[in-house]
């Protein structure tokens, strides 16, 4: 574990505004002692940290946004049929992954491959939709 990983880890363990400041209070004094070079150190240690964090936002929206998406044809689109017909798996995998579920001590998401997948399957059911809407006349 890095310098920037040990200090968030504790960050994380902070709760009250007494503990912030006495945290913040802590780093500032021990950056004091520290020499350019570890500065620099830790530095680049923090902008690598904050790249994987902003990669792992980017995923967590972009799972989200699906499942925005999705929300309101939800109702009148069996998730069931659609993971069975399109995917061959089950309800629970494409939940799994509508809802970023942790499978296998990772978060569960759509591969390039399968939101192409969904996107061909919501066509295919509003194809669907709309012969039947036509049929009706």
């Amino acid at each position: 574990m890095n310098e920037v990983e040990k200090y968030l880890a504790e960050w994380h363990t902070l709760k009250t505004e007494e503990d912030f400041a006495a945290f913040d209070k802590k780093i500032k004094s021990e950056q004091a002692y520290r020499s350019e070079a570890e500065l620099e150190e830790i530095s680049r240690q923090f902008a690598e940290g904050a790249e994987k964090a902003i990669e792992k936002a980017k995923e967590l929206i972009e799972e989200l946004t699906i499942k925005q998406q999705l929300e309101p044809i939800i109702k009148y689109a069996s998730l069931s049929t659609i993971a069975k017909e399109y995917f061959g798996k089950s309800k629970e995998w494409l939940y799994q992954r509508l809802n970023g579920n942790t499978v296998n001590g990772k978060p569960a998401k759509f591969t390039n491959e399968e939101k192409e997948t969904l996107k061909a399957a919501l066509n295919d059911i509003s194809k669907k939709f709309q012969d039947v809407s036509i049929s009706l006349n």
